[in-house]
């Protein structure tokens, strides 16, 4: 049996993505896509902005760049791991049941500390083997992998071709004592070489942030826009990632448009649980705010409120803050 790679990958980048899809997904009108971002960056709106972005991008990426839905590294990775285990497992076992039926029956996983992982496999030419066309659905049912740590929702990922296929989330949610973030939308997945990743949003991906650990507590809507784009790069133990595309916050009344330079990508351990070098640049109407990564516990803020190429003010905070 040949499995797709970017399948194996798919939730290595992303139970990820954690993007999903409202309806399994497809994305909106370009001509309908706003131009460019629409508010401006102030020390009015700046912790809001800051929020949106990390918990946007970090959404997105979800186990892969920041496990933001886990106090403990390997968290996601580690769910990842077992959905290409039970891709294989499907495959195993309808071949060794020869069901007839394209559908097969769904393979259930016990979480470690309550709950449960279902995997249900339709084959879509029903021939036995992971190929175009065919589906994958896991259903996490308030599923701890890790004590205290809640997934829960659909993930569909949808082979397209060898190199592409399309993962979707009808809600996915993920709770911890810290934050919980919800997550709706669609991506597209695409290998670029063979530790590369691509993934970029089909349509608006939402994701609604409640940051428990904050006084008072911290709620947004973020929504990635159509065409947001990550690349992730994984290799000799690191993730180097980057990014580009308008993000919206409910919390800061608008867009900006947010990238990752390929000069200067996001760096992180994999076994770690923030990033410790790299640049966010989030660019407002006639403003900047350049996010500097100076260590995996500590980045600067620095505000070019005017837009005259000079930042105004700048503070330092914690990873821990952020997310």
């Amino acid at each position: 049996m040949r499995t797709r790679r970017w399948l194996v990958n798919a939730v290595t980048a992303a139970i990820l993505v954690t993007l999903g899809a409202c309806g399994g997904g497809g994305g909106g009108g370009g001509d309908d896509a706003p131009p460019g971002p629409t508010i401006d960056i102030s020390t009015a709106n700046r912790d809001s902005v800051v929020h949106a972005a990390v918990a946007g991008v970090w959404g997105l990426t979800l186990g892969v760049t920041a496990p933001l839905a886990s106090g403990a590294p390997g968290y996601a990775r580690s769910v990842a791991s077992w959905l290409q285990m039970q891709g294989q497992r499907a495959a195993g076992a309808a071949a060794r049941r020869e069901q007839p039926s394209a559908v097969k029956a769904p393979v259930v996983q016990p979480c470690a500390f309550g709950g449960s992982i279902s995997v249900t496999w339709d084959d879509a030419d029903n021939n036995n083997e992971l190929t175009v066309g065919d589906v994958l659905t896991s259903v996490a049912d308030n599923c701890q992998l890790v004590a205290g740590e809640t997934t829960h929702g659909t993930m569909v990922i949808t082979s397209l071709s060898d190199t592409v296929g399309r993962m979707a989330m009808t809600p996915m949610s993920f709770e911890t004592a810290r934050h919980a973030i919800t997550l709706n939308g669609s991506v597209r997945l695409e290998d670029v070489s063979a530790d590369t990743m691509q993934t970029t949003t089909e349509g608006l991906v939402t994701v609604a942030v409640r940051l428990k650990h904050l006084a008072p507590v911290f709620t947004d809507t973020v929504t990635l826009q159509e065409g947001f784009v990550a690349r992730e790069t994984i290799a000799n133990g690191e993730i180097v990632s980057t990014f580009d595309g308008l993000v919206g916050s409910a919390a800061a009344g608008g867009l900006v448009r947010l990238t990752a330079p390929m000069s200067t990508p996001i760096r992180q351990v994999q076994t770690h649980d923030y990033p410790y070098t790299g640049t966010l640049q989030l660019k407002g109407r006639n403003s900047s705010l350049q996010m500097t990564v100076l260590s995996a516990d500590q980045v600067q803020l620095a505000l070019d409120a005017d837009g005259n190429g000079s930042f105004e003010s700048s503070t330092t905070v914690t990873w821990d803050w952020l997310l």
